[in-house]
């Protein structure tokens, strides 16, 4: 079950967070910038008011989480912190969430979307691909680049 999450779940959303990306990018962003944990339940809370966060709940346990940045004066929305739980990756958890934020992107009116990951994460990208986004610029950072992926929406 998809639902919009709320402040109690805070804690839950950085223990996938933090359970994913450290497992997920440990091996790609070089030693001395990986950062694990990558957020606190503190950070989640303050992204909380200006982003919706929406969770994946299996048996009452928060096994997945996404975040819609919406700008609805570019009619844009930006995708943020997509993670599920490495014990129930692979099951459509991910997909679902993102189809899930699409809806709400369009039910604001938001004619596109955009999310940002790191250029070596592969399967990340392919993810997104098979989900219709795709690849529109890179952002140098300080040891890699990041790609921005798009999508139309409506």
């Amino acid at each position: 079950m998809i639902r919009e999450a709320v402040a109690d779940d805070a804690g839950d959303i950085a223990r996938v967070i933090n359970e994913s990306n450290c497992r997920a990018y440990r091996s790609i962003i070089p030693p001395e910038y990986f950062r694990c944990p990558v957020v606190t339940r503190e950070d989640v809370l303050r992204d909380m008011r200006v982003m919706r966060f929406f969770v994946y709940v299996v048996d009452g346990e928060v096994v997945g989480v996404a975040a819609l940045h919406p700008k609805p004066g570019e009619g844009l929305g930006v995708i943020r912190w997509v993670y599920v739980d490495p014990k129930h990756q692979r099951r459509g958890v991910g997909t679902a969430l993102v189809r899930y934020v699409e809806s709400v992107a369009r039910g604001l009116g938001l004619r596109k979307l955009r999310l940002v990951t790191h250029e070596r994460a592969y399967w990340a990208i392919r993810f997104y691909e098979k989900l219709g986004y795709r690849t529109v610029a890179y952002v140098q950072r300080r040891a890699w680049r990041d790609v921005v992926m798009e999508k139309t929406i409506s």
